[in-house]
C-alpha cells in the first residue's frame, strides 16, 4: 500500500481530499437531522430523508408553477401544525428552512432584530442590477443608499410627481381601448408591466420611455435579461443557469443599461454642475419636481468628490455605478409586483360586485364625471387621498395576493422566541423565510372569511372588521420594508380612479392558446391554468410568467374610453388574472351605460340589469 502511495502521490491527494470533503458533508448531514429531528415541525421527521418525504407530498398536491411561498400554509393544513412557524429539514438540497408567518415572530425577525438577507439574493440581484444593489446588500453599502433615495420616495415627493403617473395611466387605459377594438385575447399583466415600467422611468430617471406604445433599448435589454433568470428549475437543472448563450446575453443586456443610465446620470450632472456655476438650483416649481435621479445627484454633490478630467467636472466612477445599479433594481423591484396587484384588483373587483359598486360611487362622488377624472388628479393630486374605499380596495388586494416574500439569513446567537411559551429556537444556519401568503390568510387572524374579497377589512370606522396588529405586511416592515411601497399605492389608486368605471374584467376560460402565436412561450409554462385562483407563479424567469389572457369588445370604436370621448363610456370585455396563473376562459360580453337613465336602452338587446350601470348581453 505504502508503494502504491508512493507512486500515486497525486491520485491519493484527490482520494484524501475528497474523502474529507464527504465526511464533513455526512457530518453537517447528521448535525442538521439531528437538530431539526427536535425542533417543531412537521410530524414524521426521518434522520435519514429529514423532511423531504413530507415537502415532496405538499409539491405533488400544488401545480408546479405554484410559487413555493404558499407552501406553509399546506404544511400546516395537511400536518395539522398548531405553530404560525416551524422548521423544514429539506437537506442536501438546501439549508433547513425555518418559515416564518406568525406577526409577533415576524418582528422579532425583521424589525426587534433586523436578520440579514438570504445569501441567494445577492446572487438573483447581481444578474439583474449588479453588485451592491439596495435590495440585498448589507450594513453601510445598503444604508448610504437608502439613506440617499428615502426622499425620492418620500408620500410627499411622489405627490408633486401625481400629473406624470397620470399621463402615462391614461395611455394605458388608450390601450385597453384599442385592445377592445380588435376583440382578441391578450395578456393584461403585459400592459400593465408597460405601465408600471414607464412610472418608474418617470419617477426614477423623468425619462418618458413610452414603453406602452414602442420598444425602448433600456427596456428591451431590461426584459430579456429577466427572461435570462434562473428559474425554480435552475434548483435541479443548475447547468440552465450558466448556458453560454445565456451567460453571454446576460452580459450584453447589462453593459446595455449600463450605458444607457450612465449617459442619463452624465447629462443630469452636467447640468446640475452648470445651474450650481450660475449661481441657481433649477429653482420653482421645476425644483419640486424632480426624479428620484437627481435627489440622487444632490447628495453625491454634498460629498464633494467631483474629480476633473481634461478640464471637465466628472463623477465618481464608485458613486457613479452605485447609482446605475440601483436604478436597474428599481426597474426591476417594480415592475412585476404592481404590475401584477394591477391584475388581482381588477379581478377581484370582477367576481365581487358589490365593492365594485362601491368603489364607481366614490369616484362618482369625488371625481366627478369620469372624462374628467385625469384632469382632476393632475390639478389635485392630494384628491386620491380621499379615496378611503379605493385604497380600502388596493389594501385588500395585497392582503389577499401579495406580491413577495422577505427571505432572510439566521444568525448565531438569534433565537426566535415562541409568543405562547416564551422558548427560544435557533435560527443559526437556518433559511429563515418570512411568508406573507399564509399569514393575510390565517382564520385566526383575519376571521372566518379571511380567504374573501373584503375592502371594508381597511375602513377605520368599520365596527365589523379589526385589522390584526401588525398582521397586514405585503411591503414589511422595519427599515428593510420596501422603498417603493409608497409609489406602488399611488399608482394602484390611479390606475383604479382612471379605468374602474370605463372597464370591466373578467376570466376568459380555454382561450390561452391564442396566444402562442403572439408570445414567447414561457420555460414554465406546463400545468397554468389548472389550479384556479390558489396560488401564484414563481416571479422570476418565466418570460409572460404573470401574464393575464384578455378578451374584451369596445362597442364605442377604437379609443372611445372616457379620457378621449367625454362623457362616452368603453364596453370591454377583458380577462384578467390572479398573479402568476393564466385564467383562461370565455367572458360574457358587457356592455356600460353611459348614464344610469339609459339602464331600460342599454338592456334592450335581450340584456338583463346587474346593477345600475351595466347590463349583460347574452
Amino acid at each position: 500500500m505504502f508503494t502504491f502511495i508512493a507512486s500515486h502521490p497525486i491520485a491519493v491527494a484527490i482520494a484524501t481530499i475528497t474523502l474529507v470533503y464527504l465526511l464533513n458533508i455526512l457530518a453537517k448531514g447528521y448535525r442538521i437531522r439531528k437538530l431539526l429531528h427536535t425542533l417543531p415541525g412537521p410530524p414524521g421527521h426521518s434522520m435519514l430523508f429529514g423532511h423531504l418525504q413530507h415537502m415532496g407530498k405538499i409539491m405533488s398536491e400544488i401545480p408546479p408553477q405554484a410559487h413555493p411561498h404558499v407552501t406553509p400554509h399546506f404544511f400546516k393544513r395537511k400536518y395539522g401544525l398548531q405553530r404560525n412557524w416551524f422548521y423544514v429539514d429539506i437537506w442536501p438540497f438546501g439549508d433547513p428552512m425555518l418559515h416564518v408567518f406568525d406577526p409577533k415572530v415576524v418582528q422579532q425577525v425583521t424589525v426587534e432584530h433586523v436578520t440579514p438577507k438570504g445569501p441567494g439574493l445577492a446572487l438573483f440581484m447581481g444578474m439583474m442590477a449588479g453588485e451592491g444593489d439596495l435590495i440585498s446588500s448589507e450594513g453601510a453599502v445598503w444604508k448610504r443608499w437608502r439613506t440617499i433615495f428615502n426622499p425620492g420616495f418620500a408620500a410627499g415627493h411622489l405627490m408633486t410627481l401625481v400629473p406624470g403617473i397620470v399621463d402615462d395611466t391614461v395611455v394605458f387605459c388608450e390601450k385597453l381601448s384599442e385592445h377592445a377594438a380588435d376583440g382578441k385575447v391578450f395578456r393584461l399583466e403585459e400592459d400593465a408591466m408597460r405601465l408600471t415600467v414607464d412610472v418608474i422611468g418617470k419617477v426614477s430617471l423623468d425619462l418618458r420611455l413610452n414603453s406602452q406604445r414602442g420598444e425602448h433599448e433600456l427596456i428591451t435589454a431590461f426584459r430579456d435579461q429577466v427572461q435570462r433568470l434562473p428559474t425554480q428549475e435552475s434548483t435541479y437543472k443548475p447547468w440552465n443557469m450558466w448556458h453560454p448563450v445565456d451567460l453571454y446575453k446576460r452580459w450584453r443586456n447589462g453593459r446595455i443599461m449600463d450605458a444607457y443610465i450612465a449617459k442619463v446620470l452624465d447629462e443630469r450632472f452636467s447640468r446640475a454642475r452648470e445651474a450650481q456655476e450660475e449661481g441657481g438650483d433649477g429653482g420653482g416649481k421645476r425644483q419640486r419636481k424632480r426624479a428620484v435621479i437627481d435627489l440622487a445627484l444632490d447628495a453625491y454633490q454634498q460629498e464633494n468628490d467631483t474629480k476633473a478630467v481634461d478640464g471637465d467636472l466628472v463623477m465618481d466612477a464608485g458613486f457613479k455605478q452605485g447609482a446605475i445599479t440601483q436604478i436597474r433594481a428599481f426597474i426591476f423591484a417594480g415592475h412585476d409586483t404592481t404590475s401584477s396587484t394591477i391584475c388581482y384588483m381588477f379581478y377581484e373587483l370582477q367576481r365581487n360586485p358589490g365593492p365594485l359598486a362601491r368603489l364607481r360611487q366614490e369616484h362618482d362622488e369625488i371625481l366627478g364625471p369620469v372624462g374628467q377624472t385625469a384632469e382632476v388628479i393632475k390639478n389635485d393630486p392630494y384628491i386620491i387621498n380621499r379615496l378611503e374605499y379605493t385604497l380600502a380596495v388596493v389594501k385588500e388586494t395585497l392582503r389577499l395576493w401579495p406580491p413577495g416574500s422577505s427571505v432572510r439569513k439566521g444568525e448565531p446567537g438569534f433565537f426566535i422566541r415562541d409568543p405562547e411559551t416564551g422558548e427560544r429556537y435557533p435560527t443559526e444556519g437556518m433559511f429563515v423565510w418570512v411568508t406573507h401568503w399564509p399569514m393575510h390568510h390565517d382564520p385566526l387572524l383575519w376571521g372566518p372569511d379571511a380567504g374573501s374579497f373584503k375592502p371594508e377589512r381597511f375602513i377605520p370606522s368599520d365596527p365589523e372588521y379589526l385589522v390584526p396588529e401588525n398582521g397586514f405586511r405585503p411591503f414589511e416592515q422595519g427599515p428593510r420594508n420596501c422603498i417603493g411601497q409608497e409609489l406602488a399605492m399611488i399608482e394602484a389608486r390611479i390606475v383604479l380612479a382612471l379605468a374602474a368605471r370605463s372597464f370591466e374584467v373578467q376570466p376568459a376560460y380555454g382561450r390561452l392558446a391564442e396566444l402562442s402565436r403572439v408570445f414567447r412561450k414561457s420555460r414554465m409554462s406546463d400545468g397554468q391554468g389548472d389550479f384556479g385562483g390558489k396560488h401564484t407563479d414563481s416571479w422570476t424567469g418565466n418570460g409572460f410568467r404573470t401574464g393575464t389572457p384578455v378578451e374584451r369588445r369596445d362597442e364605442l370604436g377604437a379609443g372611445a374610453w372616457p379620457g378621449n370621448q367625454g362623457e362616452g363610456v368603453a364596453s370591454v370585455v377583458q380577462v384578467a388574472t390572479k398573479r402568476g396563473k393564466l385564467f383562461t376562459g370565455v367572458a360574457n360580453p358587457m356592455r356600460l351605460c353611459s348614464s344610469r337613465t339609459r339602464v331600460r336602452s342599454c338592456c334592450s338587446r335581450k340584456g338583463r340589469a346587474i346593477n345600475a350601470d351595466f347590463c349583460e348581453v347574452p
